[in-house]
């Protein structure tokens, strides 16, 4: 009778380890796939204009509308012309990437949207755009940011953020061409930086 009743005690000992278990298991789960609302929601914001922007990607040689619109003389002064189908394609990727219910997947897709638009900043900067073009980019960035920040901690979404920010700066430098100097009355070559500089004698 005893052996019973210490039998009974062991059993609702381990069902009660294994339901604290299990649910710190899930607590875990749910953390990790995050189903916080502000983390749908913003991944929805993402992908909604990255489905846009993905179709003016790919349909850029035909339509021309992208490089009309900033500019972009290609190798006088902008990417090259393979870059904006190629990045249409990824970005319709991510899109889709973006509601995987793999939380490795998820962030992976945080950090190309952090790292391809903060490498949009740095490319209307090198083009010579008002540097309020530059906050359209930025504002993706701060979502990425956001996302990765509500999956996985402060700690890894600034770390992550800086390193996309510098591989960005690196790549922006080989891809975009500067545009070309102006000239001035001596047919010399203007820097941007000229103006800056006393000027020759």
């Amino acid at each position: 009778y005893l052996l019973g009743k210490e039998n009974i005690k062991l059993t609702t000992i381990l069902y009660f380890l294994h339901s604290a278990f299990t649910l710190t298991i899930r607590q875990g789960l749910v953390s990790m796939t995050s189903l916080n609302p502000l983390d749908f929601a913003l991944r929805v914001c993402e992908s909604t204009a990255f489905s846009i922007h993905g179709i003016l990607g790919l349909t850029e040689p035909f339509t021309g509308c992208l490089r009309n619109a900033f500019k972009d003389k290609g190798g006088h002064g902008g990417m090259p012309s393979w870059f904006w189908p190629l990045a249409g394609a990824l970005l319709l990727v991510v899109a889709g990437a973006n509601f995987s219910n793999n939380n490795a997947v998820v962030l992976a897709a945080q950090a190309y949207i952090a790292a391809f638009h903060a490498g949009g900043v740095f490319y209307h900067l090198i083009l010579g755009h008002h540097p309020a073009v530059g906050c359209a980019p930025a504002v993706f960035v701060v979502m990425a940011f956001s996302v990765t920040w509500l999956r996985a901690g402060v700690l890894v979404a600034v770390v992550e953020t800086l390193a996309c920010i510098i591989v960005a700066g690196g790549l922006s430098k080989i891809l975009v061409t500067p545009p070309a100097a102006p000239l001035n009355d001596t047919g010399v070559g203007i820097t941007s930086e000229s103006h800056l500089l006393p000027p020759i004698q």
